[in-house]
């Protein structure tokens, strides 16, 4: 019986000028004897032995067949076929039940291809690979990486969304539950706390959002978090018929500073609108706006925090806001809520605005021209800088020198994004070394210090 079928687009070949050779392999059932090589890749190169963070390893299997090609020579242009061995990656459900499992250096099974471990010391490298009959994958070297110091107090960060609604008359208006609200923080806090993820470098930052119960005036909310601003009909037209009014929301949200900017000592201020109808799978600007931390106590050296400008400054209050994205961020109504995160689509998620809000760097690094002397991005070292082009799903590959994945005499190093600054990412985590330049900022940045006071949640100083 024929096992599979090779479909030559015979037309295509006779009536089209094209020079290349094509074959075109559509059945991929495999038997062990076709498989010619498995690749072994791991989520991570380091993993935190704190019995919770898992490395996972995704075995890639592939096959050869003999087949027949067909082409035209590119000088006589005569039409001919010939016979030529293809080298194709096999889908993991062509695979037979169980044929690849995964090893550890003492030849012990790996169970479900997740390691985890609370043993092993701190500094020890060990080896994993692949097999299925008698092939053997490549090797891969995992360093179990120090237990890092976990010992924050837990803080609370208090947050308001002022919901910017449009009159009716003049566009659709819009609403959004605080029940949904919520949910959105809770994920973000969850994230951030290492509580919805199996990425091996996950930090616990063990802080908590949560949405206000009491306005500035120390008055319990109706609404928990949620501060409604209805534009009138003139301040909408004066913001011109333009399909982006990024910039004409900054200008109201600053004039109705009284209103709609609460004391960044007692609230993180969040503004969503719908500032732009522009959509964008690559730019932040289409889903939100923000500017890192600008001001640092004076205690602290103005490049502690590599990677942001700084200048010295003992407090911020709302008499110093010059741009209301010193003390919030602006989100795009359409981005907030479409926020489901899923392989191979570059989906919003609140948590990374707020990543970036308290000066986290992103790991996205366009054409590798931005690497600081470690080689990295964002300078987290168990962060990866890849260049956003490629590899568009959770699982991608870098050089190790930072170039990109197109120069094959470069060695690469694979890994999965977790990370809520990665593009096409699960976006469930922070990396231990994020979360320490978070506590960081937290600690340094006073435009930062809304989780320093209760106001929020007690109505009271």
């Amino acid at each position: 019986m024929i096992r599979y079928i090779i479909v030559f687009l015979i037309a295509i070949l006779f009536f089209s000028s094209c020079e290349k050779e094509e074959s075109v392999i559509l059945d991929l059932n495999i038997s062990p004897d076709e498989i010619s090589r498995i690749e072994l890749r791991a989520d991570h190169k380091t993993l935190v032995p704190n019995g919770v963070s898992r490395m996972g390893f995704h075995a890639f299997v592939y096959g050869k067949r003999k087949i027949m090609s067909y082409g035209r020579d590119g000088v006589t242009k005569e039409f001919y076929g010939k016979e030529i061995e293809e080298e194709f990656l096999v889908p993991n459900d062509q695979l037979p039940a169980d044929y690849i499992k995964v090893y550890d250096q003492n030849g012990k099974v790996v169970e479900n291809n997740y390691y985890s471990t609370t043993t092993d010391v701190p500094g020890t490298v060990m080896q994993f690979y692949a097999k299925g009959g008698n092939l053997e994958s490549n090797r891969l070297d995992i360093t179990i990486r120090e237990l890092p110091d976990e010992s924050y107090e837990e803080i609370v960060i208090p947050v308001v969304f002022h919901v910017l609604v449009p009159p009716a008359t003049a566009a659709p208006t819009y609403d959004i539950s605080v029940k949904y609200l919520e949910e959105q923080l809770q994920r973000v806090s969850d994230a951030f706390n290492r509580k919805i993820t199996t990425d091996p470098n996950a930090g616990n930052a063990k802080i908590v959002f949560k949405l206000a119960t009491h306005d500035p005036n120390g008055l319990k909310m109706q609404e928990p978090g949620k501060n409604i601003e209805n534009i009138t009909a003139a301040d909408f037209t004066a913001m011109g018929t333009s399909s982006t009014k990024t910039t004409q929301y900054m200008a109201y949200i600053l004039s109705k500073a009284k209103r709609i900017i609460w004391d960044p000592n007692k609230y993180m201020n969040i503004w969503i609108a719908k500032f732009t109808t522009s959509t964008s799978t690559t730019g932040a600007t289409t889903s939100y706006r923000m500017l890192a931390p600008t001001v640092i106590h004076s205690d602290y050296d103005l490049k502690s925090i590599p990677g942001l400008t700084m200048k010295h400054q003992d407090s911020f209050t709302l008499n110093d806001v010059k741009d209301c994205l010193e003390v919030g961020f602006m989100l795009n109504l359409n981005a907030l809520l479409s926020p489901t995160t899923v392989q191979g689509r570059n989906e919003f998620s609140l948590a990374t605005p707020i990543a970036e809000y308290f000066g986290i760097l992103q790991t996205r690094c366009d054409k590798y021209n931005k690497l600081n002397a470690d080689g990295d991005s964002d300078y987290c070292p168990d962060t990866y800088s890849f260049d956003y082009g490629y590899y568009p799903s959770v699982f991608k590959g870098n050089n190790l020198d930072g170039q990109p994945e197109n120069d094959p005499t470069r060695p690469m190093e694979y890994f999965t994004s977790f990370n809520v600054l990665d593009m096409y990412s699960y976006k469930n985590s922070l990396s231990v070394d994020q979360v320490k330049w978070l506590r960081m900022v937290l600690e340094r940045c006073p435009s930062r210090w809304a989780y320093k006071s209760d106001w929020a949640f007690t109505g009271e100083n």
